[in-house]
């Protein structure tokens, strides 16, 4: 629970297929696996055998997170600044990407039985409705002071200071820039505003109702409160 509420594009509860896991991979059913793939990319047995949570955060958003990330880890290298990382982002240049075309794969598949889809930005604006929620899609039934704890836990200022998550060893074994701020990162819907001109946004804009058209799928982009 605590993986899936961190991030974004997927965790499988897997009772029949044997998927790639981290560590052991003769660990018992039920098992978690996190995954960053399309739904065209998983096994085409994925949600005939097991339920699936895909978490989707807006692009804009999503693009700052991306650009962080790539100053932050050494693999990735990026020097530029974000206007030029924007650019390769539409042009489906930088890793995990095209994003949109990502979420519509699972957008599409939203109501079939086994597919949970969260947007981040109901997580920000009421976490503990959306920990109700996943809990009853796997089955569980959590007492309002359980809840009331993991809602605790998953708060981003805990998770932010959980060296854990915060994956504070990859400093130490080089693989990310200490100087480059942390993994995690601020967490805030709407901080794109940060980093946007009128100009980027409008060429975003015009990217986003192009991959869009002809779906229902659409994207929050500020809230007037969150976590």
């Amino acid at each position: 629970m605590a993986e899936f509420m961190k991030q974004q594009h997927g965790v499988v509860q897997s009772d029949q297929l044997s998927l790639p896991i981290a560590g052991d991979p003769n660990r018992p059913s039920p098992r978690f696996v996190k995954s960053h793939l399309p739904m065209s990319m998983n096994n085409p047995r994925l949600l005939d055998t097991c339920k699936v949570v895909y978490v989707a955060r807006n692009p804009k958003d999503l693009c700052v997170s991306f650009y962080s990330n790539s100053k932050l880890y050494y693999f990735l290298n990026f020097e530029g600044d974000f206007e030029s990382f924007m650019k390769y982002f539409l042009d489906s240049n930088v890793i995990l990407t095209p994003v949109i075309e990502h979420v519509i794969e699972a957008w599409n598949l939203r109501h079939h039985p086994n597919m949970c889809f969260v947007f981040y930005e109901d997580m920000k604006r009421d976490q503990k409705s959306q920990i109700r929620r996943v809990a009853e899609f796997l089955g569980k039934s959590y007492a309002d002071e359980q809840v009331d704890k993991l809602a605790s836990h998953l708060h981003f200022d805990n998770f932010k200071n959980n060296p854990f998550t915060n994956r504070e060893n990859e400093k130490d074994l080089g693989y990310q820039r200490k100087d480059r701020g942390n993994f995690v990162r601020k967490g805030k819907t709407g901080d794109w505003k940060n980093y946007f001109t009128p100009e980027m946004n409008a060429k975003f804009n015009r990217f986003m109702a192009e991959a869009m058209k002809g779906t229902d799928l659409q994207f929050v982009e500020e809230l007037d409160q969150q976590d």
